[in-house]
Order: C-alpha cells, then sequence, then structure tokens
C-alpha cells in the first residue's frame, strides 16, 4: 500500500532515530550499584558493563558501507532498534555478569547500525542548509536529550527499585522503532560503480584523514569526562552533586550547539571543524586554570559547545567528501573513529601521566587543552589545503521541494 509522507514529518522520523545514539550512558550513573552487586568480580571488569557497548559499535559501524548494499536501510533500522532494545533491556532479567556484559555488546552493535544510518538517511533526503541543519540537531541537540533522559531515567529507577530496574528505560525507543517502521519511507537505492557501467570509486584521503582526527578528538575528550568531578570535589570547589553537574553543564552546551551548527557552517564554510576542536580545548583550558565552580562551568558549556558543533561537522564533512557514483556512504567511518578514540584515551593519557610523573585531576585537562588546540591547528592546515568538494554534497539520492509530500513505497 502507498501512503504520503509530509515533509516535516519526515525530519521528525528522521532525527528521533539517533535519540539511542549514546544511550549506553545508563550503565555509568548506576555503575556504582553494579560494583557492588558483584563484588566477586574486579571492578575493572564490571566496568565493561558500561565500556562494552562503545567497543563493538565500531565493527558494525566499519561494515555500514557493506550493510546498505545488501540491505534495505528500513530492514537495517528494524535491526538495529531491535538489537538496541533486546540488548538494553536484557540485564533486567539475568544475574550472571558475562550475561549482561555479553547483552550490553548486542546494545553496541545495535548503536553502530543505528547510529551512522540517522546521518546516512538525512543525507538520502536532503541537501544544503537543511541537510546540515538536521545533522546537527540529530547528532548534537537530539542526541544529548536522548542521553539525559536515559541516564536520569535509569538513575531514578536505580534509586527507587534496584540497580537492574535502571535497564528497564532501554524499552522507550519502542515508539521510535514503531514509528519508523510504520512511515518512514525507504530511500532510493544507490546505485554501485558497477551498476552505472564505471569502474570502482575509490575512498577519498579526505575521508580517513577526518575519520583520524575524529579518533584524537574523541580520545582527547576523556581527560575531561574522568578529571572534571575529581578536580571539583578533591579540591572542595563544590559539592559531589555540583560535580556531577559539571558534565550535565557540557552536555547542554552541546545540545544548544546542534540547534546553530548548520548557521555555523554557513558562516565558517571551510573552518568549521578546527573551529569545533578550539572551542573544545579553549573550555578545557578554562577548567584546568578555573579555581571556582562558576567558571568550571563556564568552561564545560564552551568545550561542550565545540563538541556539539564537531561531532556533526565531521559526518558532515564526510557526506560532503562521499563521490555522488561512489554508490556507498562512509559515514560509519566516523562512528568507528568515536568508538577507537573512547578505547585508545585512556591508554594514551595513562602513557603521558606516567611519562611526566603525574596523577590524575587537573594535569589530565592540561593534556586536553594542548592537545585539542594542537589537533585544531593541524586540522585547520588539512582542511586549507584539502581539494574543495561539491558543496550540493554527495549522498543525495532523493531532492525534496518545499511543501512535498513523499511516496512510501510498497512494504
Amino acid at each position: 500500500m502507498s501512503k504520503a509522507i509530509n515533509r516535516n514529518f519526515l525530519k521528525f522520523l528522521i532525527v528521533i532515530i539517533a535519540f539511542q545514539d549514546v544511550a549506553a550512558g545508563v550503565a555509568g550513573s548506576i555503575m556504582a550499584d553494579i560494583i557492588a552487586a558483584f563484588p566477586d568480580y574486579n571492578p575493572t571488569i564490571v566496568m565493561l558493563v558500561a565500556t562494552f557497548p562503545g567497543l563493538i559499535q565500531i565493527v558494525p559501524a566499519l561494515f555500514y558501507g557493506k550493510l546498505i548494499n545488501v540491505f534495505k536501510k528500513r530492514t537495517l533500522l528494524f535491526i538495529g532498534l531491535t538489537l538496541f532494545m533486546i540488548g538494553g533491556i536484557m540485564p533486567f532479567f539475568v544475574d550472571s555478569l558475562p550475561l549482561i556484559i555479553a547483552f550490553r555488546g548486542l546494545l553496541g552493535l545495535g548503536v553502530g547500525i543505528t547510529m551512522p544510518l540517522s546521518v546516512d538517511i538525512i543525507s538520502d533526503f536532503f541537501e544544503g542548509k537543511e541537510r546540515d541543519f538536521l545533522i546537527g540537531f540529530g547528532t548534537s541537540t537530539i542526541a544529548c536529550i536522548g542521553a539525559i533522559f536515559f541516564q536520569l531515567g535509569g538513575g531514578i529507577l536505580a534509586d527507587m527499585f534496584g540497580w537492574q530496574y535502571g535497564f528497564l528505560t532501554y524499552l522507550f525507543p519502542i515508539w521510535i522503532l514503531a514509528l519508523t517502521f510504520l512511515f518512514l519511507p525507504e530511500p532510493e537505492r544507490r546505485k554501485t560503480p558497477k551498476e552505472l557501467g564505471l569502474q570502482k570509486v575509490k575512498i577519498p584521503k579526505l575521508i580517513f584523514g577526518v575519520s583520524f582526527g575524529q579518533i584524537l578528538f574523541s580520545a582527547l575528550i576523556f581527560g575531561y569526562v574522568t578529571n572534571i568531578s575529581v578536580v571539583i570535589s578533591g579540591e572542595n570547589l563544590g559539592t559531589a552533586t555540583q560535580a556531577g553537574m559539571a558534565i550535565s553543564v557540557f552536555t547542554f552546551g552541546t545540545l544548544l550547539a546542534g540547534f546553530v551548527f548548520g548557521r555555523i557552517k554557513q558562516l565558517v564554510p571551510v573552518s568549521y571543524i578546527p573551529l569545533a576542536v578550539f572551542l573544545t580545548g579553549l573550555g578545557m583550558m578554562i577548567c584546568f586554570l578555573s579555581h571556582s565552580l562558576t567558571m568550571i562551568f563556564v568552561g564545560s558549556i564552551i568545550g561542550g559547545a565545540g563538541m556539539g558543533i564537531g561531532l556533526p561537522g565531521v559526518f558532515a564533512r564526510v557526506s560532503e567528501a562521499t563521490p555522488k557514483n561512489s554508490g556507498t556512504s562512509y559515514v560509519g567511518f566516523v562512528v568507528a573513529a568515536q568508538g577507537i578514540g573512547g578505547v585508545v584515551g585512556p591508554f594514551l593519557f595513562q602513557i603521558i601521566m606516567d611519562i611526566f610523573n603525574q596523577d590524575i585531576g587537573r594535569f589530565p585537562l592540561l593534556i586536553s587543552t594542548v592537545g585539542l588546540f594542537g589537533l585544531a591547528i593541524v586540522w585547520f592546515i588539512f582542511v586549507k589545503v584539502s581539494k574543495p568538494t561539491d558543496p550540493s554534497g554527495s549522498s543525495v539520492s532523493t531532492e525534496i521541494t518545499e511543501g512535498d509530500d513523499l511516496p512510501v513505497l510498497t512494504k
């Protein structure tokens, strides 16, 4: 049966896919309770409940370009969301730590599919300013709203009924699955170079460069996330609650920046990514130098805003750099790079701290500051010497004009 879908409703359906992109944070908010529930295990092993999804999401993300040539995107979305919900909810029903970690890996597989898909579908239906706005709004604003919801919801349920109840928050995305399954149209399939009678298109070097930069960017954020509360609590700058609020302020800055990403990209069409990295580094520097809670919050919101520009910026850059006749998508590389950065970060910081004989607290913030400023300079040089890409984008297979209704393909 064929239906029609309004343009604005299509935008809504696409951006809500990003709601669960960083939902693995539920485990982080109840980690102390989980560690207490498994006293026979080393806390480092127990913490895999929080970190394992980020590691596993790398696998499907790396092969996302292959997956979309095998499966329809609606089918992939259904698979990704289903894996996400099953992997998220099942720890509620089991008492075995290895099984809980395994199910968290299943959740990671789901995120590794839905995260690049949420960006790729935007590029299928929209271009130019609309595409930039939706990428920023989805990957920064909606993803942050989802992160806040899952962290707070999981924490509240855990406090009220017990730590396992926190995992019931993963039932919430069932409405996203239902709405997108019923109403989201299947994008027009991109023809491969072979089908077009063309030579196989090589992956542009720029995509590898941007993805590598994203690994470093994600790794350098680690210094803030794991140390800002240590600085606030350890130096008596605020209470434990206020220490926790710092990361919420950082997330809020990311959320706000998502609204204006499209506008910023218009104002600085070439240098928006190095600008984002610089702002994040500036935020880290303010936090490092500050000895008052107020200024740490100022640094946090500036750093968060930088990240809110940087993440959609990398997705948009990779989408633009993808040749129109490539027949595939490389946004999965960005998701994989983000996951790799999260894995590499702790080891990178530990090596540097060992070299300088330093401990946790302010020094990791200094590492983040220096690293991000250096990365901003290198990235600025990189974008200046790179060949320009088609500003209209390269992954658009369906153009929509204002007021159009879109046909949904027969199911």
